[in-house]
């Protein structure tokens, strides 16, 4: 259908189309075209002279076999045969060994799940088989499902080779018991990973709050507040309800000129805000790993004044708490505080994760 069926748009059509197909044999065929894998004889495949490398979705040499199991499967004729199961967990991004190995791991949401292999032949791939959605804490775990003919009737392959059912015993074993410690593992290291990146990306992303709340500090705080030159934390704070001595976080700054708010990649309790004393200045120190930290500050970071709103109203908690203080109070704020932090945690859970791999979040 293109006007000049030569031209650059139907050249570039053509072209995609012989990338897909090199993608689909090099990952397909895998076993049998990558020369370090024995488990199968080996040949070569040429597409348009170009001879097609292997692609290994599960990164041997980078990931962690974390899981691995032979279980014996009767077949329909009463003989026994088996089946090799193994769980991958990868690398995250910065952790592989090279920038191009990362680049090659093709590390998104789409490729997560169980490879189904049939005589060392990619049958079903990138799935999770009915068991669970893909979702990003999900995207560093990838399992192979290997089998031979032997079991083809057992496991209801149908005439193309190209689909597999499992009955309801082997797809329970395979959720509920040899997937579970996996998943739970994959979803820590994504979820430190995450943290990490949340931490590096919020610094310098607080400096207008910081300049702002200089600006209007003496106007809006009527508190003194002295630490005691022991070190223990004791400070003896002066507000409307008088005089009294409390423990409180005592700080350094991290960067100049951060006196007001200052993230922090984790508070007792997780909660997601506390207040402290910074070099003499009433802060709130935020704790970068809250999921509303992650969900609702991170996709916002380079929007200044969504930044500075979300920042002065912590801040403001904590002044208040601070100016209202007494001894028989203290212990309720912290129950507020840990409240809020709680309520928030609950709200976000549906909140798309960020993008954290761009160097600017959107």
């Amino acid at each position: 259908d293109y006007e000049t069926p030569g031209g650059p748009p139907a050249n570039k059509a053509l072209n995609k189309k012989i990338e897909e197909l090199s993608d689909h044999i090099s990952m397909v065929h895998q076993r049998f075209i990558d020369p370090l894998d024995k488990r199968c004889p080996n040949v070569d495949i040429f597409l348009n002279d170009k001879k097609l490398v292997s692609w290994d979705p599960f990164c041997t040499g980078e990931s962690e076999l974390v899981a691995t199991q032979t279980p014996p499967v009767e077949t329909p004729s009463g003989t026994e045969a088996t089946f090799t199961v193994n769980a991958y967990i990868l690398p995250r991004r910065e952790e592989f060994s090279t920038p191009e190995a990362a680049k090659v791991a093709k590390l998104n949401n789409d490729m997560q799940g169980i490879y189904v292999y049939r005589e060392n032949r990619l049958i079903h791939g990138a799935s999770w088989l009915n068991m669970f959605t893909k979702e990003p804490h999900g995207t560093l775990l990838r399992v192979e499902f290997s089998f031979d003919h032997k079991l083809d009737d057992a496991f209801h392959i149908d005439i193309k080779k190209s689909q597999i059912r499992l009955d309801q015993d082997l797809w329970g074993w395979l959720k509920e018991q040899f997937l579970t410690a996996p998943r739970r593992e994959a979803n820590n290291r994504y979820r430190q990973g995450q943290q990490k990146k949340a931490t590096e990306k919020a610094q310098g992303s607080h400096e207008t709050s910081n300049r702002n709340i200089a600006s209007k500090e003496k106007d809006v705080d009527s508190t003194t507040i002295n630490p005691v030159s022991d070190g223990s934390g004791d400070c003896l704070i002066e507000n409307k309800n008088g005089k009294f001595r409390f423990k409180f976080p005592v700080v350094q700054s991290e960067r100049p000129g951060e006196f007001f708010i200052q993230p922090v990649p984790s508070l007792n309790d997780n909660a997601l805000f506390e207040p402290a004393l910074i070099e003499s200045h009433k802060a709130v120190r935020i704790n970068t790993s809250h999921p509303y930290y992650h969900k609702v500050y991170v996709p916002n970071l380079t929007k200044g004044v969504t930044i500075q709103g979300m920042d002065s109203l912590f801040w403001a908690l904590s002044i208040a708490e601070l100016n209202c203080s007494n001894p028989n109070t203290m212990k309720h704020f912290d129950e507020v505080r840990f409240e809020i932090s709680r309520v928030l945690r609950k709200l976000v859970e549906d909140l798309p994760e960020p993008d954290l791999e761009s160097d600017e979040t959107q």
